[in-house]
């Protein structure tokens, strides 16, 4: 027996089928957390809790012993993620590095569209090194564990710094 496409997201809502060659009419089980049917070896990724488990297939047949196989099937939790620049807008005359807050999975790279001076590793951008305008900013975490990229954004504006005029005569 095998699970084609393991690791499972655990976003996956569909049953995934169990590949089994050889006699037919057993039973399948697991450890509590991995939701399996027992008659098919179905096995629903968004019902189980993430881990690795060990899936047996046993044929018991009147008068014979019984005989088990065994695979493994991993079930993986889905990245998430949030960001915000709590201080936007900004002047562009501010010459600090401004931090972005994130929550949820580490690890992603912020990019955003072009005159936005970013840093793709850490998300701190610089002002006085930008475009005036507004900007959206991505953060993605990438395709792992049989999940699928997940992508946050969060809106950053820069504005012109003020100007003074001096008249002399």
């Amino acid at each position: 027996i095998s699970y084609a496409g393991s690791p499972f997201c655990n976003t996956i809502t569909s049953a995934e089928s169990v590949i089994q060659t050889g006699t037919t009419g057993g039973t399948y089980s697991s450890t509590l957390g991995l939701s399996i049917e027992a008659n098919t070896g179905e096995i629903t990724p968004s019902s189980s809790t993430a881990g690795t488990y060990t899936v047996t297939y046993t044929i018991a047949r009147a008068g014979c012993l019984a005989v088990s196989t065994t695979t493994s099937v991993t079930i993986t939790t889905a990245p998430s993620a949030n960001i915000s620049y709590a201080d936007s807008p900004f002047c562009n005359t501010l010459t600090s590095a401004q931090s972005v807050t994130q929550t949820g999975t580490i690890g992603g790279t912020y990019s955003s569209t072009t005159g936005l001076s970013i840093n793709a590793s850490s998300g701190v951008i610089t002002p006085s090194s930008s475009s005036v305008g507004a900007f959206t900013i991505s953060y993605t975490l990438a395709a792992s564990g049989g999940c699928a990229a997940v992508t946050s954004t969060a809106s950053v504006t820069i504005l012109a710094g003020p100007t003074i005029f001096s008249d002399t005569l």
